[in-house]
C-alpha cells in the first residue's frame, strides 16, 4: 500500500463526516422552520442554523428580501451576529459555557429579536440595489452562490470570507442569504459553501410559505374596504393589550369614533361616495396615529383607536386629536367632489388594577353615545369608575 492511500482515506473520512454534519444540520433547520409559519421566526431559524457553532458556525448572517413594491431593491429584514470582536468573544464564551443545542439558541435569539442588537438594527435599516456589485446583489442577479464582489454598503460586509446565496422559491427568487467570518477571518470551505447554498434553497421555500401564510392571515383579519383591522381583530387586540397592561402595570385607553350624519352621504351621493369616504377616513387615521396606537374599523361608520399606556388625560387629548384630524380637511368622494366631515368620539381609560377588555369597550362606547346625544362633533370621556 502506498503512503498516499491512508491520507486519501483520512480525507474521504473527513469529507464524509462533513456531509453527515451537513445532513444533520439541514434536518435541524427544517424542524425549526416547520415550527412556525410566520416570517420573523422563519428568518431567525435560518440565521441561527448558519451562525450557531452547532450549525455552520459562521460569525454573522443576514437576510435580504426583494421589496414587493420595487423589484429592483433588496430590503434588510434580519441579522444574527456580534457587533464587534469584544462582543464576539463574550457571546462565544457564553455559548461554550452553556452548551445549548440549535433549538435553544434559536429560541434565545427569537426572544432577543424584540430588542434587536446593533447588527440587526443596521441590516433592517438598509436597502440594497439589485444592480450593485456587492455579493448580495450579484447572488440575486446570477441566481447562484457567490463569494466575490465589492463592498458598496459602507463597510457592512467582510469580502475575504463572504458568501451569498439566492433564496429560491418555486417560481421566483425571494431574496439573498449572506454570511461571513469577519472576526475569525476563516474562509468558507467548499463543503460549507455547498451546505450554505442548500440552506438558502430551503430558506427560500420556507420564506415563500411564510409570506403566503401572513398574507392570508392578514386578509382574514382585515376589513377589505379600509385595510384596517376589522371588529374581530380589534376584540383580539384589546384583549391582548389588556393582558399586557395588567402584567406591565400600565394604563390602557380606547377611543371609539362615529362619523356624524354618515347616512346622509349614502342617501344623497350614493354608496360609492360613502365607500370613498370610509376609505379616506381609514387612511387619515392610519397616517395620524402615533407610535403604539392602532386604528380599527369597528362596524359600519364606526372606527376605534387602541391607545396602550394612555391615562385619562392622554385619551382625552387623543380624542381631540382624532376629531380635529378628520374635520380639518375635506375628503375626496369621487367625480371631483369633496366632503367635509365631523365625528363624535368617546374615550375611556383604565388603570392597571381595573383593566378589563370588555369593560373598556363598553365604557368608550357609552361615552360615544353621550357625545352624539350632546350634539355631535365633540369628545366625551367615560365616567370615572367608583372607588377611583
Amino acid at each position: 500500500m502506498s503512503t498516499r492511500e491512508p491520507n486519501q482515506l483520512d480525507e474521504l473520512e473527513r469529507e464524509n463526516e462533513s456531509l453527515r454534519r451537513a445532513i444533520s444540520l439541514l434536518h435541524q433547520i427544517a424542524n425549526l422552520v416547520r415550527g412556525s409559519l410566520e416570517l420573523e421566526p422563519t428568518c431567525y431559524a435560518v440565521l441561527t442554523g448558519v451562525t450557531a457553532g452547532v450549525g455552520l458556525g459562521l460569525n454573522r448572517a443576514m437576510l435580504f428580501l426583494v421589496d414587493e413594491h420595487d423589484r429592483n431593491t433588496l430590503l434588510g429584514v434580519a441579522a444574527v451576529g456580534p457587533s464587534d470582536a469584544a462582543d464576539a468573544d463574550r457571546v462565544w464564551k457564553s455559548i461554550e459555557s452553556d452548551a445549548p443545542d440549535l433549538d435553544g439558541l434559536y429560541r434565545a435569539g427569537l426572544r432577543r429579536s424584540a430588542n434587536p442588537g446593533p447588527l440587526d438594527r443596521r441590516v433592517r435599516s438598509i436597502s440594497v440595489p439589485v444592480d450593485g456589485n456587492n455579493p448580495i446583489s450579484l447572488a440575486l442577479r446570477r441566481a447562484a452562490t457567490v463569494c466575490d464582489g465589492t463592498d458598496d454598503l459602507d463597510g457592512l460586509l467582510h469580502l475575504p470570507t463572504a458568501v451569498a446565496a439566492p433564496l429560491r422559491a418555486r417560481d421566483s427568487v425571494q431574496g439573498v442569504l449572506y454570511a461571513d467570518n469577519r472576526f475569525t477571518e476563516r474562509r468558507v470551505d467548499p463543503i460549507a459553501e455547498l451546505v450554505f447554498s442548500m440552506v438558502a434553497d430551503h430558506a427560500g421555500r420556507a420564506i415563500a410559505t411564510a409570506h403566503h401564510y401572513e398574507r392570508v392571515a392578514h386578509q382574514a383579519r382585515t376589513d377589505a374596504l379600509t385595510g384596517l383591522g376589522h371588529h374581530g381583530a380589534m376584540m383580539e387586540a384589546v384583549a391582548e393589550a389588556a393582558a399586557h397592561a395588567r402584567s406591565a402595570g400600565a394604563p390602557l385607553g380606547l377611543a371609539m369614533i362615529d362619523l356624524d350624519d354618515f347616512k346622509k352621504v349614502n342617501d344623497t351621493l350614493g354608496h360609492r361616495a360613502g365607500d370613498a369616504l370610509l376609505a379616506g377616513v381609514a387612511a387619515r387615521l392610519r397616517s395620524g396615529v402615533r407610535a403604539g396606537e392602532t386604528p380599527f374599523r369597528y362596524d359600519g361608520e364606526e372606527f376605534a383607536v387602541l391607545l396602550p399606556g394612555a391615562d385619562r388625560r392622554t385619551v382625552a387629548e387623543a380624542g381631540e386629536r382624532i376629531r380635529h384630524a378628520l374635520e380639518q380637511q375635506a375628503f375626496p368622494v369621487g367625480a371631483g367632489r369633496t366632503l367635509t366631515l365631523t365625528c363624535s368620539v368617546g374615550v375611556a381609560s383604565q388603570s392597571p388594577a381595573e383593566v378589563d377588555a370588555r369593560a373598556l369597550i363598553e365604557s368608550a362606547d357609552a361615552a360615544l353615545l353621550r357625545a352624539k346625544a350632546a350634539g355631535k362633533n365633540r369628545v366625551e370621556q367615560a365616567a370615572v369608575a367608583a372607588g377611583r
